[in-house]
């Protein structure tokens, strides 16, 4: 009698290779807002420099958001995922430190018992002409003799350092292209107490001291009715 043996055969095991991350751009194509995204994070540092720039990080988390949608939606034919994953991280991480920044020093750069006090509220209250004199809204008129904060740009001179007395303008169009600016535009700012500042060249500065509601006087080549006497620079 002849015994039949059988034999199973067992399925071969194939090794398969280790994970390489660089086939998520090698062999899938990758939605162009996912690199820019990882781009405008890094861009994003610069919220640091100003409230305005902080909108590269919002765009920089729309687009990797995007990029996301874009590679789900593509059911797995897309890859860039990482990619995408950290311009989202990177511009909402520096969105949110950088807004952070800006607010604290908002709230500790106002003096202790200053009024702060801004150019568009100044330029609220127009003056008048009454024989000869100025004459000054009430609101304005309050102000006279009164410590206040207030942020402009300091009009280029010919002197870049150690300068006691300069003009703050509203904006940096009336500081960079000359002129003479609106009159509720612009402020004489004096440090009669030694101080002495070096000129920053469009960047925005804050100015503390006593405020003055006087008659039209010069300073260099304008002619301004408000003055400052300093005490505080930042």
């Amino acid at each position: 009698m002849s015994q039949s043996v059988s034999q199973t055969a067992e399925p071969l095991e194939v090794p398969q290779a280790p994970f390489d991350p660089a086939e998520e751009f090698a062999y899938r194509p990758v939605p162009p807002l996912a690199p820019i995204s990882l781009f405008l994070g890094i861009c994003a540092f610069s919220g640091f420099l100003g409230i305005p720039c902080l909108a590269i990080g919002v765009v920089g988390m729309i687009m990797g958001s995007i990029a996301l949608w874009q590679i789900r939606r593509s059911a797995g034919e897309m890859g860039g995922k990482v990619v995408a994953r950290l311009g989202v991280g990177l511009s909402a991480m520096l969105l949110l430190a950088g807004s952070g920044y800006h607010a604290y020093a908002y709230v500790t750069e106002l003096p202790e018992g200053y009024l702060r006090v801004s150019f568009k509220e100044l330029s609220q209250y127009q003056p008048a002409y009454a024989e000869g004199k100025v004459q000054f809204a009430p609101e304005v008129a309050e102000l006279d003799g009164k410590p206040i904060y207030i942020k402009g740009y300091m009009y280029p001179t010919r002197q870049k350092f150690g300068i006691s007395e300069f003009v703050l303008v509203k904006d940096t169009g009336q500081c960079c292209f000359g002129g003479q600016p609106k009159l509720t535009d612009m402020i004489v700012v004096k440090f009669d107490d030694g101080t002495t500042v070096n000129h920053r060249e469009q960047q925005l500065v804050g100015i503390g001291g006593v405020f003055r509601a006087t008659s039209p006087l010069q300073s260099g080549e304008l002619t301004a009715i408000y003055t400052i006497e300093g005490t505080h620079f930042k």
